[in-house]
């Protein structure tokens, strides 16, 4: 039998299986257990024989199929407990029982969430998962033949509840993207609960015992036992699942933060360009003041000069004071040429203020993404910077409207690390700052 799960040659094709290699296995284990009167010794060469036989890929429901043999019966039940012990106890540290181990375990849950095998019924009132009621009665037998073998149920168990969890995390990462597509597709049927769940809720089914006098004692005790310490080992594997999964969103948010935060070089080459935005903001904010007051004068200038031409034009024509009507023409023609060239816009062009508008936005395109990929601690570092700088000594008062300005102007704003709230926090701090600098520096008071 042996020889006929190996390969022929290498690179030949391997012999198709018998029909009955499961059956086989499970008696070859049955004989392995029984020939052997040292049970290290008998468990070591059960190990062997399983991965000689069904260490391949693809054969792994042979090994499910061989241990429902097993389990068919009370006195063979205990190897089939004994073979999941050799292939995980006793080799934990061993890569290829390992392998093995996790193609079970895949297979397991698979044709579980597929439903394979029809459903087994439990007292006509309750049924369970074929998978689970396998599972179920391999960690009872376990438990019957030694309660220190819990250590593999453990093993088994946990792995087994990772697999799921981790499943059902790449399922629901995939989801988004296939919804469409699987709303097309006519949906096969699946099991509704986890496979360690059910495998709980079967040994608890188990466990039960209606007793019919108050003395009488539950012989299934142990296997309520076995279900409430599976459960707390499934509380515990969840929530360091959980602990972990959460672990490393945190470590990923963390490097994706780094990532995006603004460098050292960044910020030190954004102090100049900042106090260079804040001058600019100083003078386009008093851009309009200035342009008012100028063009006050101008229109004022060139009112009066009309004023004075016409008053002229009609004292000549009057002949007031002596004046002819020629000459108050010449006023009048004089008054209106001044009005309209040396009183033009033109003409008090120098006296208007520059617009830096444009000037202010090339400046400020190049500061916001730098504030833009500042954290809190990044922009208070760098305020507090901006406010004992000497040089902004004379424009301090504005700097909290600016930072106002710059972010109400700022594209992508919602891409900001500094939230809208951390922000106003900042400002307030900053108005402190600014109030105890300039009281810093403000002149003593004269002696009394």
């Amino acid at each position: 039998m042996e020889q006929q799960a190996r390969p022929e040659s290498s690179g030949a094709r391997t012999r198709p299986l018998p029909n009955d290699f499961a059956n086989r296995i499970a008696t070859k284990i049955v004989v392995t257990n029984e020939r052997e009167r040292d049970p290290e010794k008998a468990i070591q060469k059960v190990a062997d024989v399983i991965l000689r036989n069904l260490g391949q890929v693809g054969r792994e429901r042979h090994f499910v199929g061989a241990m429902d043999m097993l389990l068919e019966g009370q006195e063979t039940a205990r190897y089939a407990a004994i073979a999941w012990v050799s292939i995980t106890l006793e080799h934990q540290d061993d890569a290829k029982y390992e392998n093995l181990v996790e193609r079970l375990l895949d297979v397991l849950i698979e044709d579980h969430t597929k439903i394979a095998k029809p459903e087994i019924e439990l007292d006509r009132r309750r049924k369970f998962s074929y998978y689970a009621v396998h599972m179920g009665n391999t960690f009872i037998t376990m438990m019957d033949i030694n309660s220190e073998l819990y250590e593999a149920i453990s093993l088994i168990y946990s792995r087994l509840i990772r697999k799921e969890m981790a499943l059902e995390s790449t399922k629901g990462d995939r989801s988004s993207s296939s919804r469409l597509r699987m709303a097309r597709t006519e949906a096969a049927p699946k099991a509704v609960k986890k496979l360690y769940d059910e495998i709980i809720d079967y040994i608890h089914a188990r466990g039960e015992f209606k007793s019919e006098s108050l003395n009488q004692q539950n012989p299934n005790e142990f296997m309520a036992i076995l279900a409430d310490r599976m459960r707390a080992t499934r509380r515990y594997v969840i929530q360091d699942i959980m602990n972990r999964t959460a672990l490393a969103k945190k470590k990923e948010a963390e490097k994706e933060l780094s990532e995006r935060l603004a460098g050292a070089e960044e910020l030190i080459m954004a102090r100049d360009t900042f106090k260079n935005a804040v001058s600019l903001f100083w003078t386009e904010k008093r851009y309009n003041f200035k342009y008012l007051a100028v063009e006050k004068v101008r229109v004022t200038v060139q009112v009066l000069s009309i004023i004075v031409g016409i008053g002229h034009f009609l004292a000549g024509y009057l002949e007031i004071g002596g004046m002819q009507w020629w000459e108050g023409l010449i006023v009048a023609v004089a008054m209106y040429i001044f009005a309209k060239v040396l009183a033009s816009r033109k003409a008090f062009q120098r006296y208007f203020p520059d617009d830096v508008s444009k000037e202010l936005e090339v400046v400020l395109g190049s500061v916001t993404p730098v504030l833009r990929k500042m954290s809190k601690e990044q922009m208070d570092a760098f305020l507090i910077r901006q406010v004992k700088d000497p040089t902004n000594l004379k424009l301090l008062f504005i700097l909290p409207e600016f930072v106002k300005y710059v972010y109400a102007v700022m594209p992508d704003r919602h891409e900001s690390i500094v939230s809208m709230e951390e922000l106003g926090e900042l400002l307030e701090t900053m108005e402190l700052d600014i109030a105890r600098t300039l009281r810093a520096h403000q002149p003593p008071p004269p002696p009394i």
